[in-house]
């Protein structure tokens, strides 16, 4: 999709961070915008702020892991706009980092699956019949994660490598069947978001009842993640590099190639039958130091 102005993108998570730049990037391209969080206090202010620039926007306080939610998005959408061209779905949460993934409740995985992964796939069913309804054209955009193409590490990593699974099988079956509809499974790295403050919106009833063994570690966790984070590529930038893998029809983009490494590691492990080292401590069944040509390294 080459023509941006005049068309409607729906943004869900658009109330801070990455959301809230590509809000504002495509209103700055011209596009008339649909942004949707599930915290309402920020939303308001991501609208009024467009609004105020003189930027045609609706905002629709939506929970993306419900299915009626994210139908009552889209026909708020079509409503405001007539039509809906670009779905970005990009709202995501830190998820479970409270343990080893055994550990996880039901209400860890409802929490944190509903949200990575169910919103994505909610998104992709409510808004592509719409996008192919009028013939223009489109692009769908999953949100996923550096993580997705590395081996993962926890929760966020398997829902994220869910998320680039569906968005690479999504592009294939439009490609089979020739529809001119666009995908791009973005993969942003160390990003100035508040990606750790997710708990915030945590609803009551997927909270644990009371509190599990790591839930302190989990919390200390997410501090320190959020610290690094906070040095991090700003959501603005991302957003450039979205427009622009949008106007290439890219399918893959990265924010960065600071991960190369790591994903070429696992590529490595995989094609090489080879199990992974995990920092510096050898694979299960393994009780000799490695070796390199023989010698012990």
């Amino acid at each position: 999709m080459r023509e941006f102005r005049g068309r409607v993108a729906v943004v869900t998570g658009a109330g801070s961070g990455m959301g809230r730049a590509f809000a504002q990037r495509f209103a700055e391209e011209g596009m008339r915008v649909v942004a949707a969080d599930v915290q309402a206090d920020a939303l308001d202010r991501a609208v009024a702020e467009l609004t105020a620039d003189g930027h045609q926007v609706i905002g629709v306080r939506t929970d993306v892991s419900d299915p009626a939610a994210v139908r009552d998005l889209a026909a708020r959408a079509v409503d405001a706009f007539g039509k809906v061209h670009v779905i970005c779905n990009n709202a995501g949460v830190e998820g479970y980092l409270d343990g080893a993934i055994w550990e996880a409740t039901d209400r860890d995985w409802a929490w944190t699956v509903g949200v990575n992964f169910w919103s994505v796939v909610h998104g992709v069913r409510t808004f592509l019949p719409l996008i192919l309804s009028h013939g223009e054209g489109g692009h769908v955009v999953n949100t996923a994660s550096m993580t997705a193409l590395t081996r993962p590490a926890n929760m966020y990593g398997i829902t994220k490598h869910a998320v680039l699974a569906l968005t690479e099988t999504l592009y294939a079956d439009l490609r089979t069947r020739g529809v001119p509809v666009g995908v791009t499974a973005l993969c942003p790295g160390i990003i100035a978001t508040n990606l750790f403050l997710g708990s915030r919106n945590r609803p009551s009833e997927l909270r644990n009842e009371t509190e599990t063994p790591g839930a302190v570690a989990g919390r200390e966790r997410r501090e320190l993640m959020h610290a690094r984070l906070a040095e991090g590529m700003s959501p603005a930038e991302v957003a450039e590099h979205l427009v622009a893998a949008i106007r290439a029809d890219q399918l893959y983009a990265l924010t960065d190639s600071y991960w190369d490494d790591r994903i070429r590691e696992r590529a490595d492990n995989i094609l090489d039958r080879a199990n992974p080292v995990l920092d510096r401590v050898p694979p299960v069944g393994q009780t000799d130091p490695p070796t390199v040509n023989g010698k012990a390294s």
